[in-house]
């Protein structure tokens, strides 16, 4: 009789333990920081901020101005260019008529080769010129664009740093946008774990702010290289361990998730 209430007793003991294995496991958790595809816009063209179109929290699209710097200097410059390449256009046409009047003469022998040759060198003189000129002219039509400053993807702008009337140089920062629509969570799994990871597996992501609400996102990326556990991870003794990172790409339409945030991932190995 004590023999098979022992046996009743240890029994479930088994089970539990069982069930602990890596082969019966439904899911990895981990834990990290929410990331954003992040990109900051500078300036092509030093000057004055004369307009101010974007500021942190707005929404952008591609193209969407963000600022316009000064460029009263460049527009005087571009009419002066303007001027000079009317009249190298007019010099032009008046030496290619040249050229065709003497190629004539030339050809009925009213004229000698040398005569012909230094018209037509002339006239590729100043077809060269006019060139020049368009080029300087395009040139000048360029900078003026690169004032006005533009986002170069959708997102929302999370820093702004200047303000109208302050002077910005060439390659300064004035604005970064994140991408919000779609968020990264990096995680880190063990030796153990990874063989359980699989490019495409759902997950479920938690973050404090929303305790009963569940972002679903995908296994994008797989590390092919093991580094140590990142220094953010707080007992040392999880940070000298070797682990992997799983990227997971975390739909977000509503834009609750923000960078920074701290999430807990469950990825879903088994009957998911």
């Amino acid at each position: 009789m004590k023999r098979y209430l022992t046996m009743i007793v240890i029994l479930p003991l088994l089970l539990v333990s069982c069930g602990n294995n890596n082969g019966n496991r439904e899911r990895i958790e981990a834990s990290g920081t929410i990331e954003a595809i992040q990109v900051n816009v500078s300036a092509k063209m030093g000057g004055q901020i004369k307009s101010l179109l974007g500021k942190e929290g707005d929404h952008v699209r591609v193209g969407d101005t963000l600022t316009v710097t000064d460029h009263e200097m460049l527009d005087l410059q571009l009419r002066q260019s303007l001027a000079g390449l009317e009249l190298a256009r007019i010099q032009y046409e008046n030496d290619r008529k040249d050229d065709q009047r003497t190629g004539e003469l030339f050809q009925k022998g009213s004229i000698t080769q040398k005569q012909r040759d230094d018209v037509n060198a002339k006239f590729r003189a100043s077809g060269a010129r006019l060139e020049q000129a368009r080029i300087a002219a395009d040139m000048i039509r360029k900078n003026i664009s690169d004032c006005y400053v533009t986002a170069p993807l959708s997102g929302m702008i999370t820093n702004s740093t200047y303000e109208i009337g302050e002077t910005a140089g060439p390659g300064s920062i004035l604005f970064t946008i994140s991408k919000m629509d779609t968020v990264e969570l990096v995680v880190y799994v063990n030796e153990k774990e990874l063989g359980y990871v699989k490019l495409g597996q759902r997950s479920e992501i938690r973050i404090d702010s929303f305790k009963d609400k569940a972002f679903m996102g995908l296994v994008v990326y797989i590390s092919p290289q093991a580094e140590f556990t990142p220094k953010n991870i707080q007992t040392k003794q999880d940070r000298v361990k070797q682990v992997f990172g799983v990227k997971l790409n975390i739909p977000n339409p509503e834009q609750q998730l923000k960078p920074g945030i701290p999430a807990d991932a469950a990825i879903f190995i088994k009957g998911h």
